[in-house]
């Protein structure tokens, strides 16, 4: 309980960020039991995925223009992803434009690469096999873990959420794809 009194008087006090927590993506991708999510469906994924601050919206630019989507508002279906369940997103009204300048000023938090680490030691990393991709997490302490290979399909500009929940990337042949940690 103290602790909670602490978050809530930082909060009053402007001293704490709230960061989004799984909120209803993590919800969804719970109620349909699935690791990852196709948040953005296109082959013409431009630019690397971008968190906003608190991880409450993901931006991509598809063909030159980019948009956001409300994580918060999603809604997932399910789906398959080189033989795998995934969660689709189906709420179109989850997502709207985002300005270039809003999203330079999100994407001051991080670079997108093929290896994160989060603050608690967990190392997700998109490793190139053969003509496709595989990701593999490295819990604090623990030994490297393969989730999945691609197959033939390119994955890459990895970055990770605020609250470190999760990772987003790119999929070359499908779009933007969330992976929950």
């Amino acid at each position: 309980m103290t602790r909670y009194l602490w978050l809530v008087a930082g909060l009053l006090l402007g001293q704490v960020t709230p960061v989004a927590s799984v909120g209803l993506l993590g919800s969804e991708m719970a109620r349909l039991n699935v690791r990852e999510a196709l948040i953005v469906a296109s082959e013409a994924v431009d630019y690397a995925p971008v968190w906003s601050p608190k991880g409450d919206f993901l931006a991509a630019n598809v063909e030159g223009r980019w948009s956001k989507v409300d994580l918060s508002r999603i809604r997932l279906e399910p789906g398959r992803w080189h033989d795998q369940p995934i969660g689709v997103m189906s709420s179109k009204s989850s997502v709207s434009d985002v300005s270039e300048k809003e999203v330079k000023a999100w994407s001051r938090r991080g670079r997108p690469s093929q290896r994160v680490r989060a603050k608690n030691g967990t190392v997700v990393e998109l490793r190139a096999e053969g003509l496709g991709t595989s990701l593999t997490v490295t819990r604090k302490g623990g030994l490297p873990e393969r989730l999945w290979t691609s197959g033939l399909e390119t994955c890459h500009s990895l970055v990770l959420s605020p609250g470190e929940q999760f990772v987003a990337f790119i999929a070359e042949l499908n779009g933007v794809v969330v992976e929950r940690l």
